[in-house]
């Protein structure tokens, strides 16, 4: 499955499921974290465990959960009852990670009942970003790097623009890189105004992100027109492609310019895209 989009609809609305799916993100994801108040928790597990009983409605391979933080009573209550589930989302979303640890905690639990999920490591707080290398390290092969760009602005005090965003976007998405992973940048928090949001989609692609957290269905066509490759983009990378075959290699000429290893990796990169984009 591919990471460009992952929408969040909160487990005590899952009336909403059938709207988010008609949106087409790769993900939906079910939220028992910050969406649902600390009094409504008991219940939203109760209601998802009866989801899990009738196998998600059909839905598993393109669904998420956002558990709350291992490191709440809330988080050991929600793994509490999901290792009685008969199954359990393709995709498990852990919030505010700080150190790899979590991921272990994580990993063992969930083998402990089956094959581990798909992870989405969202790293939100300061201590997060400070550690996003080991962190990214330590996940899963398969895994996506996150970034909680409003729960890190409200912890240091930054506003939500681009750069105070910066610093953090870069280091997630260096320490992504770094362990072969895909990153995902944080949600456009004015759902309405989709200029600003096909704005940022497409500062966050030129940094390297790869896809972007959703709040509201109407916000998933204008990520993937951003995120994914044009025709343009897969025919100039497919012909780059077959003229490296065709000079057996090493740095060769191209419309003009010359091509190495870096761009001709770019031009794979958006092959690659591209195939997932469309599984």
């Amino acid at each position: 499955m591919p990471f460009r989009s992952i929408l969040f609809t909160p487990a005590t609305k899952l009336d909403r499921l059938p709207r988010a799916f008609a949106a087409s993100p790769d993900w939906v994801a079910v939220d028992l974290e910050d969406g649902v108040p600390p009094s409504e928790k008991s219940q939203s597990r109760q209601e998802l465990e009866d989801y899990a009983a009738r196998r998600f409605d059909g839905h598993a391979h393109h669904l998420g959960l956002r558990i709350n933080a291992l490191s709440t009573p809330a988080g050991i209550k929600d793994m509490a009852s999901m290792l009685d589930w008969p199954l359990w989302p393709d995709l498990l979303i852990l919030p505010k990670v700080e150190a790899p640890i979590q991921i272990r905690q994580i990993t063992e639990l969930a083998a402990s009942r089956g094959p581990v999920p798909t992870l989405l490591i969202t790293v939100e707080t300061a201590l997060g970003v400070e550690n996003a290398h080991d962190i990214a390290q330590a996940a899963p092969a398969g895994s996506a790097i996150g970034y909680g760009s409003a729960d890190h602005m409200a912890e240091t005090g930054g506003d939500m623009d681009a750069a105070s965003l910066a610093w953090a976007r870069g280091r997630i998405v260096n320490a992504a890189a770094a362990a072969g992973l895909p990153a995902l940048d944080g949600v456009w928090l004015q759902y309405k105004d989709i200029e600003g949001l096909l704005n940022e989609t497409r500062l966050v692609k030129s940094m390297g992100f790869s896809g972007k957290i959703a709040i509201h269905p109407d916000q998933i066509e204008p990520i993937h027109l951003v995120l994914s490759p044009t025709e343009a983009e897969i025919e100039t990378a497919l012909a780059m492609i077959a003229a490296y075959d065709k000079a057996g290699g090493g740095a060769f000429s191209f419309r003009g310019k010359m091509v190495d290893a870096p761009v001709l990796e770019r031009a794979r990169r958006i092959i690659a895209t591209q195939k997932r984009s469309t599984q």
